[in-house]
């Protein structure tokens, strides 16, 4: 995991755009069984969620776009 994100670090466009999302600048990357979603910012890359590959997005995705907003930088 530790090499995922900083490669995310240098290429934060290496990952595709989580489709349950559909918002660019939110993209994940699959380590093993687990997907790393992260989002993309002007100054930052910030890892929201590690969450197992079976479970969907859907499922928490009032408490993702939470998390997305209340970190974004003022």
């Amino acid at each position: 995991m530790l090499a995922v994100s900083r490669h995310i670090r240098e290429f934060p466009l290496a990952g595709r755009i989580v489709p349950e999302i559909g918002d660019k600048r939110i993209r994940e990357r699959f380590i093993y069984s687990y997907r790393m979603v992260y989002r993309i910012e002007p100054t930052r890359i910030l890892i929201v969620a590690v969450i197992h590959g079976k479970r969907l997005l859907e499922s928490i995705s009032e408490r993702f776009e939470k998390r997305i907003y209340d970190s974004s930088p003022n």
